[in-house]
Parts: structure tokens; C-alpha cells; sequence
């Protein structure tokens, strides 16, 4: 009989890193909802360079 590869936690892992991206893009999409703080923010941005 073949052997099966025991179960990683690679799956939890993903959804994990799924969950995290899924909420940053989120919080970017609320954040035009306040169009003064995206000003602020590429003011900010600008400034560096």
C-alpha cells in the first residue's frame, strides 16, 4: 500500500495569509470612504521623495 503524506498546516496557513489580504484590501477600499485622510495620506506619500 501507498503511504499518504501526513497533513501540513499549510492550509491554515493560506487561509490565514487569505484572511489578512482580504482585510487590508478592505480597510484600503474604507479608507476612500474619507477622501481627507486619503489626501493626507498621499501628502505623506509625496513628501517623501
Amino acid at each position: 500500500m501507498a503511504e499518504t503524506a501526513p497533513r501540513s498546516r499549510l492550509p491554515w496557513r493560506l487561509w490565514i495569509l487569505r484572511l489578512l489580504v482580504v482585510a487590508v484590501l478592505l480597510l484600503v477600499f474604507l479608507a476612500y470612504l474619507l477622501p481627507e485622510m486619503v489626501v493626507d495620506l498621499g501628502n505623506r506619500l509625496w513628501s517623501c521623495f
